[in-house]
Order: structure tokens, then sequence, then C-alpha cells
């Protein structure tokens, strides 16, 4: 029998850190948004004046589920999972064989809530949670999903000629005599890492004269404070590729068990000639089979750039807003519903404009 607890404090303790770190590894569908490095420090920038709802999930002694949430008062008290706006999973973290019984227990768990008038389940990745009863999720985003091969040189077998190609170039010049390279960030360099992946990935959204997703400081905070973190852990996988001792790009990957994730990628638009965003994803991937990887992840976003890897994977991210036992919380399910059409329609607008190279 499993059973659900809600966690004293904002950020748990040591001991059960390390089980959380041990769920991890021992999950079907763990993804670097649930690992300690990225919730923590969401929570540190983003947590403000919410209070932390932690609900753990255990068969017995084992810890077999876990499920950040927050709650705010208002305009309507909502429950949330840690993580909203910069996570693109934010499923419960559950133990292989457990991810359906895990939720089915967290539901059950929602039913009794009495302090709640709304319960708002973001980037539910389908597959992973089960339907809701008869509620009717919104469809927040597409996630495309490569399975990868044993060897790199199968996986470029089955691309289009022309991608082929370009990937072909890392073994050519100006690389071959060094005069372009990509270098892996260690642990030690990632503040100067982040930081030319913010300059590049600005500069390459100024150029169509839009602000970028990284263009406030608080974002720019987090993302400093997380990948550091994330290396710390072995999940960071940030390489930069220069050109003459300069960064031309740099692609913001992580890795969790066997399955590496394509978070972004910034690059000079001056340096398109070289392909650097086209370069730096070949490479990627080349070092995600070499470790064993068996998923590369491109996560949110249909753009055509990322169907050219061949991915053969799509699933959706679906958002189910719950309405319990009060007005507020019907109110609250058409304010939000209606603001997640409007997110689709964006998202349709920007979807197609890939900016890659």
């Amino acid at each position: 029998m499993l059973t659900v607890s809600v966690l004293p404090g904002e950020f748990p303790d040591p001991g059960l850190v390390s089980q959380w770190r041990e769920l991890l590894y021992d999950s079907v569908f763990a993804t670097p948004f649930q690992t300690p490095a990225w919730t923590k420090s969401w929570w540190w920038h983003f947590g403000g004046k919410r209070k932390p709802y932690w609900l753990t999930v255990n068969e017995g002694d084992d810890l077999v589920g876990l499920y950040p949430l927050y709650k705010t008062a208002s305009p309507w008290r909502t429950l949330r999972p840690i993580g909203t706006g910069q996570s693109d999973y934010l499923h419960p973290l559950a133990r292989k064989g457990y991810q359906q019984s895990v939720f089915a227990a967290l539901v059950s768990h929602f039913a009794d809530i009495r302090d709640i008038d709304l319960i708002d389940l973001q980037q539910l990745r389908d597959g992973v949670s089960p339907a809701l009863g008869e509620n009717e999720p919104d469809l927040q985003a597409k996630c495309l999903v490569l399975d990868l091969p044993n060897s790199y040189d199968e996986y470029l077998a089955g691309l289009s000629k022309s991608l082929r190609f370009d990937c072909r170039r890392l073994s050519k010049e100006p690389f071959t005599s060094s005069q372009a390279r990509i270098v892996d960030v260690e642990p030690t360099n990632t503040t100067g890492a982040i930081g030319s992946f913010f300059e590049l990935h600005s500069r390459r959204w100024r150029s169509k004269w839009q602000p970028g997703a990284f263009a406030t400081k608080r974002l720019r905070a987090f993302h400093t404070e997380v990948v550091a973190s994330l290396a710390q852990d072995d999940h960071l996988r940030m390489s930069v590729l220069e050109s003459e001792g300069v960064p031309a790009g740099v692609i913001y990957a992580m890795q969790v068990a066997d399955s590496r994730f394509f978070y972004q990628c910034g690059f000079d638009p001056a340096l398109k000639a070289l392909s650097p965003g086209t370069l730096l994803v070949a490479d990627s991937i080349s070092k995600a089979i070499a470790e064993g990887c068996t998923k590369f992840d491109f996560m949110r976003g249909d753009e055509p750039y990322k169907r050219r890897w061949n991915p053969q994977h799509s699933f959706q991210n679906l958002r189910y807003i719950l309405p319990l036992n009060s007005g507020l919380g019907t109110v609250g399910r058409a304010f939000n519903h209606a603001g997640s059409k409007i997110e689709e329609k964006v998202r349709a607008r920007l979807e197609g404009r890939g900016l890659f190279g």
C-alpha cells in the first residue's frame, strides 16, 4: 500500500535528498527538471511568497514517488508544481514500475485537500501520467525525442544527405587545424560558459528584433546558479564552439541516466556560415551515444530544425486544471484555461520560425 505525506520545511533534509537522487536513477521518466539541483535553484529564485507543498509517496519505508509543489493564496488558492515556466517536464518522479500507482495515490490525496480552490498540474507528458477522470487537458507543448542507435555512424546514415554533410564538417577544416573546436564545459567554468551563452543567444534574437528567452536578470541569475549545481551533480552537458579562440556558439544540454536533454542553443549570427547550432547538436548527439545514452530529447517545441534530426517520437505535454469544491476554483479554471489557449496560439506562431544554423 502506498502512503502520501506532506513534508515540512522549504526543502527536504539531506537524507531524503540522497533517496531522491537514487529515485532519479530508478525512474524511467526522470528528467533534469526533477533533479535536486534544478528544483532547489528554481525555488530559491522564483519561490517568493509561495508556500512549499512537498509530497512523498512511500511503500513502507521505501521512497517510490516525489512531487514538489507549491501553494499560492490569491486570487484563488492554487497548487502547482515547483518549476513552472522554466521547466519542460513537471510530472511526478516515480520509481520504475510505480508511475501509474504513484500518480493515482497523489490524485487521491488531492481529493482530500480542503484549503485549495484549484489544482494546476502543468507539463505532464502523455503516457507518463494517466488521464484525470473526465477532465479535459490543455495542450501545452509537443516534445520530439530521438532513439539513439549503438554508433554515431549508424545514426548519420539515416540522416538526409545535406544534414549528413553538415555533421561531417566536424572532421574537416577548420576543425582539423584547430582554428575551430568544440570544448566541453568543466564544472569550474560554468559561469564563463553560461555568460557566453547569454550573449550569443541574445545576439541571435536581437538580429530578429526579439528579446529572446533569457532577457531578465532573474532568469539569468537562475540559470547561472543551476548550471553550476547541475555540473557538480554530473547532469550538465554544455559545450562551447570556438572559432579562432572566440565563442561562436554554446549548447545548453543536460543528462539524466541514459537520456540527453537539449534545452537551448545560442550562436553568433555573423558566423552562421559555420553552422554552429547544427554542429553543436551533432557533437552532443555523438557524445550522448558514446556515453551510452539511448534517448536524445529535444523537449518543448515542434520546430522544423528539430525534425531534421529524424526524431521518432512526438509526445504531448498536457496541463490539467482541476477546480475543487468552490466557486473560486471554477472561476480560476476558466481564467487559466483562457490563458492556456492564448499560450497555444503564441506557441503556434513562434514554432516554425526556428532560428538555427
